[in-house]
């Protein structure tokens, strides 16, 4: 009987980092941190923490959209030891991973703090073991995020916004900052069964605006030695 597949998950789209370790439906472990500055100091070590010495069959990533700094650095730090590791990559959308911490809604709005008085958006149908997109992701300030029908908030831009949310009416996930990368791990397998796992020189990052600075060269390299 041939094992389920280890899953890694990696999360820095928002500002705190997450991880998961997943076999088949079990959960062997999770971290999470909120992490300001020297993102790539912490992720690495806990990444070696969370693996103990075992080798992931692939990488749930969430690929984006986020904050550039961290979303860089976790996108960076996963492709390195995923190419260290040979195994694949399988990007998945930071907002699909966060509509999944909220099951069985005809309507969820996923959110993360864009700043600027911006937020990344999306809608997502979440009656069905994927959410189903309700319309495209979106960098847009709140009010023109909010649906007309009323709809359940969740990720940390939900957090944040919480006030705004509630008297417009709509409602918030129980914990709208919750870790997201379980339920990443879990998207992942999925995918991963069904072909979707990427190499990782062919995984890119999706921002939903142009990235402002030039990601640190030296980050994938450091990922990939740490990860030999």
């Amino acid at each position: 009987m041939t094992a389920e597949p280890l899953i890694l998950a990696v999360d820095t789209a928002g500002p705190v980092a997450g991880l998961a370790l997943l076999r088949g439906e079990q959960l062997e472990g999770a971290w999470c941190a909120r992490v300001v500055r020297g993102a790539e100091a912490r992720l690495a070590p806990a990444v070696q923490e969370l693996l103990q010495g075992r080798r992931p069959d692939a990488v749930a990533l969430a690929s984006g959209p986020g904050a550039f700094t961290g979303l860089r650095v976790g996108v960076a730090t996963a492709l390195g030891l995923a190419s260290a590791w040979g195994c694949p990559v399988v990007p998945v959308s930071s907002l699909l991973a966060r509509a999944a911490l909220s099951p069985g809604q005809p309507l969820v709005l996923a959110l993360l703090d864009a700043r600027k008085g911006r937020f990344y958006g999306g809608l997502f149908d979440t009656r069905s073991l994927v959410p189903a997109p309700v319309g495209p992701e979106r960098d847009l300030p709140l009010a023109e995020l909010l649906p007309s029908q009323l709809c359940i908030a969740v990720g940390e831009g939900a957090a944040v916004s919480r006030a705004q949310l509630l008297a417009a009416g709509h409602g918030l996930a129980m914990q709208p900052d919750a870790n997201p990368a379980p339920a990443l791990a879990r998207l992942g397998a999925h995918f991963l069964a069904q072909g979707q796992g990427l190499p990782a020189h062919a995984v890119a990052v999706r921002y939903l605006r142009p990235p402002d600075a030039v990601p640190p060269a030296d980050v994938v390299a450091a990922a990939a030695d740490r990860g030999a």
